[in-house]
């Protein structure tokens, strides 16, 4: 059976990585793209604070449901600590508050407390954050003087790596799990340190496996769409979800797939240690994610992103 594939009706569909600048909020640059693109459905995966800069990864169509699976690619990380002060914010955007009579840390000991946070830690976000409590965000309550119970979360840091440090500042490489707050970071290493710490710059160089040699800046991206380039800078499905399993079904396979009908196939003992997977055909043309309910080999459909054209 020959098949002729077909997606849902948006300008384009795709996925893009940013390079965003310093001072926007993630929100601002959606905000842009749908400006630049001319469409509407873009969303982006994974929160990078105003002072913040570097990759934001920006969904475009029906990409925007591969939202749950890119934010959760590991993260990396080149940050600036101030030591010696405190913020609200935990960042430099916040009300900075200077510590008094503060022992200024030696390089051992910096080196051993910052090494202290390698491996899965409790942190306990800041306070001016975007969860939400009791379905009000976190930073809205913050803003009015209220207190805000958030609970510490398990999160792994897989390397904290200290390049360079001259107080009051102090540089750092870090790379971590999803859920990871530098700015609590900064915060729980001051308080080891009395001395106090806020994140004084941040810079995303890696999500998952896409680094900023895959990234456009908001300028770049207008030229490209301007002169019909855009779509030759799109990150291929199979490198945004490296961290996913891979499977690929055969025409009559994906026939069932398509239709969220569950697929009978014999995993082999490499494919089955990653329960959910991107769906491919033998071209590696994207279809969809979907999941394993079992070891004899019974693939459920979550998302289906590509749909066969009617008599095929």
């Amino acid at each position: 059976m020959k098949l002729k594939r077909g997606m849902a009706g948006h300008k384009y569909e795709g996925i893009l990585v940013v390079d965003k600048e310093t001072g926007p909020t993630s929100h601002d640059v959606v905000a842009s793209m749908r400006t630049i693109l001319n469409m509407r459905r873009i969303g982006h995966c994974g929160t990078l604070d105003p002072l913040a800069s570097g990759i934001l990864l920006v969904c475009l169509g029906a990409y925007t449901r591969l939202n749950e699976w890119l934010s959760a690619g590991e993260k990396e990380y080149e940050t600036t600590f101030f030591l010696g002060a405190t913020s609200d914010t935990c960042d430099a955007q916040g009300h900075i508050s200077a510590r008094q009579n503060i022992d200024i840390p030696g390089k051992d000991e910096l080196v051993r407390q910052v090494q202290s946070f390698a491996g899965t830690i409790e942190q306990v976000p800041p306070a001016f954050s975007a969860l939400k409590v009791n379905g009000v965000r976190s930073y809205e309550l913050a803003r009015r003087n209220l207190a805000v119970p958030l609970r510490a979360r398990k999160v792994h840091i897989s390397c904290i790596e200290v390049l360079q440090y001259e107080f009051p500042k102090l540089l750092l490489r870090v790379v971590c799990s999803r859920g990871t707050y530098i700015r609590s970071l900064a915060a729980d290493l001051g308080e080891r340190l009395n001395c106090g710490a806020y994140v004084h710059t941040l810079r995303r160089s890696r999500v998952g496996n896409l680094g900023l040699d895959k990234a456009l800046e908001l300028e770049q991206i207008r030229e490209l769409s301007e002169t019909g380039k855009i779509v030759h800078h799109f990150v291929p499905p199979q490198s945004a979800l490296n961290d996913l399993g891979q499977v690929v079904l055969k025409p009559h396979q994906l026939k069932l797939f398509v239709h969220g009908s569950r697929v009978n196939i014999k995993p082999d003992l490499v494919v089955w240690e990653k329960k959910i997977l991107a769906v491919y055909d033998p071209d590696m043309h994207f279809y969809g994610i979907g999941q394993w309910e079992n070891q004899e080999g019974d693939l459920k459909p979550l998302k289906v992103f590509r749909q066969l054209v009617p008599g095929f």
